[in-house]
């Protein structure tokens, strides 16, 4: 009974009608930029409206602290739920829970600041499924890009440019549905975005052949099948070390350069912006040109953090905003390059938890450097820590690759 795109791939009554198509390609990736679109949304709004109920800062970390918490837990775990339950029940799952989660927000304003500790306990258990959400909604990419005939690398550069998209577009959308109506109405954008992501998963998003039942190790097995294939450590290593210091870079390096000069928040806004533009538009590049995203990886992550050596300086506004699209621009093969060779190399009963594995190293590694970035400014001053921090990122990708050749597994 399996579809006549992907022997054996899929099964179930909507397969006997599944044909060659990219429909159910661009339906799920339909889906994941909706849920995505939802996060970004949330992200925005729930600041907002913690601020406003507290007015303390305190109370907006703390939430963000629950809801980072609540993440990686789910990242652990959600790998295992999709290889026993099948990506399409987790990824409808979580979007229904995610659309409860905010959608009881505005509800529970209404009791002012006694609504807060409520609010925290929402955003942690919605938080708690968006990863296991997003890597369910990536898990079939593979079988969905061979029904439509369509090359891996082109699809999964397909569904980086629809998150960095989302990226974009998200905050801003959100930052002015806030104006028009306050952040409720985000907050109930957030709640039909999730919702339209679990129907489109619902329709579009067949089950799996098999589900995996026997005891493969858990996520030991998964972080033992990353570091025992040399190119894919290699990339996760290096996905580990980049995604770090880039998300310090507009979290604290970029916002603490222009506050200590006492530059205008609208020219750091425009430069973060100018990163996920680079990002949006490399993206799109590899959509058009795939081959791109296993070729010179190393080699564009290293000019990507020496164009961002000279912002350490502060010069003119119009003199770092193309620097910070380069920076992005350079940086987006790097995730794709990863992603395909993860799709690869992953047996499809192991894919799940390898996709959450990878997730989870990515979100530790951020922790410490944030810390030692942190550290940085204190010590050294914005400027020098974000040319530190970019000189670090080339140190560090230089080492890698070096070890990826001494193993005889540089990246493909």
């Amino acid at each position: 009974r399996a579809s006549g795109g992907c022997p054996g791939a899929f099964v179930g009554a909507r397969d006997l009608t599944l044909r060659r198509s990219a429909a159910p390609l661009l339906g799920v990736l339909a889906a994941g930029c909706l849920f995505r679109l939802g996060n970004a949304f949330a992200a925005v709004a729930l600041p907002w409206l913690v601020l406003d109920l507290s007015g303390s800062g305190l109370w907006a970390g703390a939430i963000a602290s629950a809801s980072l918490i609540a993440l990686v837990i789910g990242a652990f775990f959600g790998g295992a739920l999709i290889d026993r339950h099948g990506a399409r029940r987790v990824a409808i799952i979580a979007g229904l829970a995610s659309a409860v989660c905010v959608g009881a927000v505005p509800a529970i304003v209404q009791l002012g600041p006694e609504a807060l500790p409520f609010i925290a306990v929402l955003v942690a258990a919605g938080a708690l499924l968006d990863s296991p959400g997003m890597t369910a909604q990536d898990n079939r990419i593979p079988e969905l890009a061979r029904l439509g005939q369509i090359p891996l690398a082109r699809a999964v550069s397909l569904k980086s440019l629809i998150g960095n998209a989302s990226f974009v577009a998200g905050p801003a959308l959100a930052g002015i549905s806030i104006g028009f109506g306050g952040a409720s109405v985000a907050l109930v954008i957030a709640f039909t975005c999730s919702m339209l992501s679990a129907l489109l998963i619902a329709v579009w998003l067949p089950e799996a052949r098999r589900r995996t039942k026997r005891n493969d190790g858990g996520m030991l097995s998964a972080f033992g099948f990353i570091f025992r294939a040399p190119p894919l450590a290699y990339l996760t290593l290096l996905v580990m070390v980049v995604v770090g210091f880039t998300s310090t870079t507009t979290s604290v390096l970029l916002p603490s350069l222009f506050h200590q000069a006492a530059r205008a928040p609208q020219e750091f806004g425009l430069a973060a912006s100018s990163i996920g533009a680079g990002s949006l538009c490399g993206a799109l590049l590899l959509t058009i040109f795939p081959k791109l995203a296993g070729q010179f990886t190393a080699l564009l992550v290293i000019v990507a953090s020496l164009a961002m050596v000279p912002v350490a300086l502060l010069p003119p506004l119009p003199a770092i905003l193309p620097l910070a699209f380069i920076y992005g621009l350079l940086l987006a093969p790097l995730g794709v390059a990863l992603n395909t060779m993860l799709f690869i190399q992953a047996p499809q009963h192991l894919r799940g938890r390898v996709q959450s594995a990878s997730a989870v190293l990515t979100l530790a590694a951020g922790i410490p450097i944030a810390l030692l970035t942190g550290l940085l400014v204190e010590t050294l001053g914005s400027g020098m820590a974000l040319m530190a921090c970019m000189l670090a990122t080339a140190l560090a990708t230089m080492c890698t690759q070096l070890w990826s050749r001494s193993a005889d597994a540089g990246p493909r």
